[in-house]
């Protein structure tokens, strides 16, 4: 599935507002129609495992709650067509 707003694939994650907003895939496709952006990385997290060439910051690519099997959208996430 794709974002109705920008058409990039939901289940990737996406940066906003020069890193200050990433989308949480789980979020946006549960969503089922746009990205859903937090506010990062105080709403994912960071690990020294997750540390790669692509994502030199370790970021958690799923927010905090998802993680813990809450899935989305929650409450504070922002839609891809109020960031971009």
């Amino acid at each position: 599935m794709r974002c109705k707003h920008c058409g990039k694939p939901l289940n990737q994650s996406q940066y906003a507002q020069g890193g200050a907003l990433k989308s949480c895939p789980k979020c946006s496709v549960e969503d089922g129609e746009e990205h859903i952006f937090y506010s990062y990385p105080g709403a994912y997290g960071q690990s020294e495992k997750r540390a790669s060439a692509s994502i030199p910051d370790g970021a958690q690519s799923w927010c905090t709650l998802c993680r813990g099997d809450d899935y989305g959208p929650h409450y504070g996430g922002r839609r891809c067509s109020e960031v971009n």
